[in-house]
């Protein structure tokens, strides 16, 4: 199987990618893992790298939409993670529950509380931080956006809006394999993995190292 990070720009660093890749293999080092970059500088060396195409130039979130291109250079079963994860227990323990026929993504449960406003950051139930699918499915996906580029970019603020909205069909992982940090302080199970959904990288290993120190 392919697990995949995707890396553009200078919000995140190598280092951050390292750091996520060392949490992954402690549970499964026979997968192969890529980064799709603009810049592969001090990325770990058994992480194989996919330059992200110079053209069309797009930024944050939007390169992840590439690796639905038919040219991506990769073949079966893939696994995306986004960098702002951390890993707090076994995320690939799920996969033989996963149709890897479909495009499978988080479901935020919690953004189901009304207390949320549901006309601005939620106004759709998943996030695209984790993902699975295989290989050149879903190329649709793609290349609606690729024809419709500076309409969608108007259009959406991030890939999950285009995906329920634009009506791709999708599956979610169970609820008790994400934890928001940002929004659910008390939870009654043990995720897979913590999203930050935005929160400083230094804080978030920084409470990383000393849960883990705790635990020890």
């Amino acid at each position: 199987m392919n697990v995949i990070f995707v890396k553009w720009g200078t919000k995140y660093s190598s280092e951050d990618i390292n750091a996520l890749y060392n949490n992954l293999i402690e549970y499964d080092s026979t997968y192969s893992y890529h980064c799709y970059t603009d810049d592969p500088t001090n990325l770990n060396k058994n992480i194989n790298i996919i330059d992200i195409p110079a053209y069309p130039i797009l930024k944050k979130w939007w390169n992840k939409l590439r690796m639905f291109a038919q040219e991506f250079p990769l073949e079966g079963k893939c696994m995306f993670f986004d960098i702002d994860t951390v890993v707090m227990n076994n995320p690939f323990k799920v996969l033989d529950q996963i149709d890897f026929n479909k495009l499978t993504i988080l479901d935020c449960h919690w953004k189901s509380d009304p207390i949320y406003d549901r006309t601005t950051n939620y106004d759709v139930r998943i996030a695209s931080g984790v993902i699975t699918w295989t290989a050149g499915n879903h190329t649709e996906m793609w290349e609606s956006f690729f024809a419709n580029k500076d309409y969608f970019l108007r259009k959406y603020k991030g890939i999950d809006r285009y995906i329920v909205h634009e009506n791709y069909d999708y599956g979610t992982f169970p609820d008790t394999y994400v934890q928001s940090f940002k929004h659910q302080k008390e939870i009654d199970y043990e995720p897979a993995i913590i999203t930050y959904e935005e929160v400083e990288l230094t804080v978030r290993f920084l409470l990383y190292c000393f849960e883990n120190l705790n635990n020890k």
